[in-house]
């Protein structure tokens, strides 16, 4: 009897899993059908696997090139383009304030999407609700001020007089090619680290990427996974987790949160010669007003907001001025003609050399080094975008990367021209829309560490041209070839520098 009574079941159960695949099938099919033709954004343009399902973002996510695929979509379908059944992408420079800006008192602001709370444990500026991300971007904002950022350039100074010594000393007097983007990276981190725990990484004293670092990078892509699994369903996310995210980054950030222990644990007991960035967090948390976990996790986003994303910009911008020798020279005579030593550039030296600025306006609008999409959601009761009454749930975004390479922003859009932001309204650049290009993000939520980074990048670049000719040496298309997870995926940037002074 045992043997028919097991093949009953067998069968049985084989018969509910068909049954099953074909009620999900149907369901599936006939959401596909709704969201095409019936969904209350089915109106507007876009790939139609976009509108149908979530699989044309995530299968852009997963390819490392989504910034592209938002790009090419919105130079074929428009201003607005559906890419999720649910979401709306905008490329009008009127949509940042829209969905970003500050919001009318009593109006909700348009909130992040879960994953960004999925991804700390306890409340960051990165996640936290309207009240309690305004107390901590006050913490925050004493380590950012006008005086804190004073003193804070003396200390550049000596980090960005290492890091040319370095250069110098791997360069041998320009016979051999230097890689700038690990000096940039040794930099920033050096930099930012000290500015946070109280102690630099050593990377410029070593000529290596602290492990620490190393993780960090990773990280990017851990979020990008975070992203592509938001639209699972709940009961999924665990195996659809498993199966996508490879089992390396999931121990790099274990890894990285023990480093990030022991990080904290020395800030705690040292006390800042300078005011920096975790001074006011660290009297909250002996104040009980905020935990280990939030102050591990809001210190992380103060390494992310002043390091990698900083030497991106320093290389993006290195990469477009040796691509672009009749800029280049300009902006070296401009600099050579302004300072006489080094000792003179400073950031007031450099805040008057109108070219420089251009510089790297341009640098980041071609190439934002965070180029993902701050995705928002319409708050309940609706709200009104780019003209459009949109429901409460619908997900909205301005993608960095497609609104400043627009051709409906900007003119030769992929060219680097910094004389568009050189002022006057009545050139070849007379109808750009400068206001599309935001690196830093508008609002409440706009990138705090916006003028140290301007900082950083315009006193290296300065000092860069100032003391060396440039060519160089890196084949191929460097900037056109990477990759976006998150962050950038940088390749070796050669450049021959040949010191003039």
């Amino acid at each position: 009897m045992a043997a028919p009574m097991s093949a009953f079941t067998i069968g049985n159960l084989f018969m509910l899993l068909v049954v099953a695949l074909g009620i999900i099938s149907i369901y599936y099919g006939l959401l596909c059908i709704y969201n095409l033709y019936f969904h209350p954004l089915a109106k507007y343009p876009g790939p139609r696997l976009a509108a149908a399902t979530h699989l044309w973002l995530m299968r852009a996510y997963l390819s490392g090139k989504a910034h592209r695929h938002i790009h090419e979509a919105h130079k074929r379908y428009g201003p607005v383009v559906r890419t999720t059944p649910d979401g709306l992408s905008y490329v009008d420079a009127r949509q940042w304030k829209e969905i970003y800006g500050h919001q009318p008192s009593g109006r909700p602001e348009f909130s992040k999407q879960a994953f960004a709370s999925a991804v700390f444990e306890e409340p960051t500026l990165h996640n936290a609700d309207r009240e309690y991300h305004g107390y901590v971007r006050r913490l925050f904002a004493h380590g950012f001020s006008e005086k804190a950022l004073k003193g804070q350039e003396s200390v550049l100074k000596e980090y960005v007089d290492w890091m040319f010594a370095g250069i110098e000393r791997e360069s041998r007097g320009g016979s051999r090619p230097v890689n700038v983007v690990n000096w940039y990276n040794y930099l920033t981190f050096d930099f930012i680290g000290f500015l946070t725990y109280g102690e630099s990484f050593d990377c410029l004293r070593t000529s290596s990427l602290h492990d620490w670092i190393k993780l960090f990078i990773s990280f990017g892509k851990l979020l990008i996974y975070g992203q592509v699994l938001l639209p699972i369903p709940r009961l999924l996310k665990i195996p659809a987790a498993l199966l996508l995210i490879p089992s390396k980054l999931r121990e790099d950030r274990k890894r990285a949160s023990a480093l990030q222990s022991e990080k904290i644990k020395h800030r705690l007991s040292i006390q800042p010669t300078i005011t920096d960035f975790t001074t006011k967090m660290v009297e909250a948390y002996n104040n009980g007003k905020m935990s280990m976990n939030q102050l591990e996790g809001n210190s992380i986003l103060l390494i992310g907001a002043g390091s990698e994303t900083t030497a991106t910009a320093l290389s993006g911008l290195t990469w477009l001025l040796a691509q672009n020798p009749a800029v280049l020279a300009k902006l070296a005579a401009e600099v050579r003609s302004a300072f006489a030593s080094t000792e003179q550039i400073t950031s007031t030296g450099v805040n008057s050399c109108k070219y420089l600025l251009a510089c790297v306006e341009e640098a980041l609008r071609v190439y934002p080094p965070l180029a993902q999409p701050h995705y928002r959601i319409v708050p309940r009761g609706g709200a009104s975008v780019g003209g459009d009454h949109l429901p409460a749930g619908v997900v909205v975004s301005v993608p960095k990367y497609a609104a400043a390479r627009s051709p409906l922003n900007f003119h030769r859009p992929d060219d680097f021209c910094p004389e568009r932001w050189l002022g006057g309204h009545d050139g070849e650049f007379a109808g750009d829309q400068r206001d599309a290009s935001q690196p830093f993000s508008v609002g409440p939520r706009a990138c705090i560490a916006r003028n140290l980074a301007y900082l950083e990048v315009r006193l290296v670049i300065a000092r860069l041209v100032w003391q060396y000719d440039i060519e160089n040496a890196t084949e191929g298309d460097w900037l056109g070839g990477q990759n976006l997870w998150h962050l950038w995926e940088k390749g070796p940037l050669w450049l021959r520098l040949k010191a003039v002074r």
